[in-house]
Formats: C-alpha cells, sequence, structure tokens
C-alpha cells in the first residue's frame, strides 16, 4: 500500500476526521496533503506495542515534521490532536468536522482544475527533489518545461490568459 499510494501521479488528499493512530497515521502521511477535523488525533504509536513504524512511517514523517519531531513522536508513541498536528506541519489544514469534506473536496476540485499533465509533472518534482541535488533537479525541470511548452492545455491556458 505504501508503494502504491506514493506512486500516484496524482496528487492525494486525506481527510482525517478521528483517530489516525498506528497504520492509520501512515495512511495519511502517505497523502501529498492532509486536511483534518477538530476532532482528528494522530500517533504514531508502534513503539506501544513493542513494534517498528513498518507501514512507512518512518520514511514519510521526518520528511513531513522534520527528524527530530519524527524522533519525538516514534519514540514516544504519543498521540497529538489535530492543532498540534497543524502546529508541526503533520496536516495541512484544521477545520470543524462538519466541514471536512465540503473543504476536502473543494481542495480536490481546485487541484484537478489545474492542467493535468503541469500537475503530475509538479508532483514528480516535488519528490525528486528530495533525492535528488539542485543540478538533477534543474535538468529534469527543462525536460518537463519543454514538454509543457507544447501542451494543448497550455496553449489554452495562454489563449484564456490573453483574452483577460
Amino acid at each position: 500500500i505504501p508503494l502504491a499510494v506514493h506512486h500516484v501521479e496524482i496528487p492525494t488528499i486525506a481527510a482525517v476526521n478521528g483517530p489516525a493512530i498506528g497504520a492509520g497515521c501512515d495512511l495519511a502521511l502517505m497523502c501529498d496533503i492532509r486536511v483534518a477535523s477538530e476532532k482528528a488525533r494522530f500517533g504514531e504509536t508502534f513503539i506501544n506495542i513493542g513494534l517498528i513504524p513498518g507501514d512507512g512511517g518512518a520514511y514519510f514523517l521526518p520528511r513531513i515534521v522534520g527528524m527530530a519531531k519524527a524522533c519525538e513522536l516514534t519514540f514516544t508513541g504519543d498521540i497529538v490532536d489535530a492543532s498540534q498536528a497543524l502546529r508541526m506541519g503533520l496536516i495541512n489544514y484544521m477545520v470543524s468536522h462538519e466541514k471536512l469534506m465540503e473543504t476536502t473536496k473543494k481542495l480536490a476540485e481546485k487541484i484537478a482544475s489545474k492542467p493535468s499533465m503541469a500537475l503530475r509533472m509538479s508532483k514528480r518534482l516535488l519528490y525528486m527533489s528530495q533525492k535528488h541535488g539542485l543540478k538533477e533537479l534543474l535538468e529534469q525541470s527543462a525536460s518537463y518545461q519543454a514538454l509543457c511548452h507544447f501542451s494543448d492545455e497550455h496553449q489554452q491556458a495562454l489563449s484564456a490568459l490573453l483574452k483577460k
């Protein structure tokens, strides 16, 4: 599951409305963006039962909250509420429980309205930046930019912009 979710070409959004504990936390971390209700709680709690974060948490958590905070959460097994998760950057948005799906759907619709080719390539570049140096990233960016310049989506977006 971690590899499948991580390699989805389009952006993924987790909507968390309650406890995301252990593997549930890791599943939320696999997504590109996380929206949580004020009722959400997150915990990398494997240590509490003598296990390690084997569902990708050791990969995703430090990339999202930084190494020191990832170590703290993993070593203590503590559970954090949505406010704490927002402050540490574990989630992107915290909304009321009633507005969770509405907010998540609006965000998804906004992202889905963008040119799909550029969106997919942007996602690839963002994740490549975690593994490659600037030189390699700029080379790949130049290749992607050249492809985008000749796409129908780019031409349509330019025409719409010029009409304004």
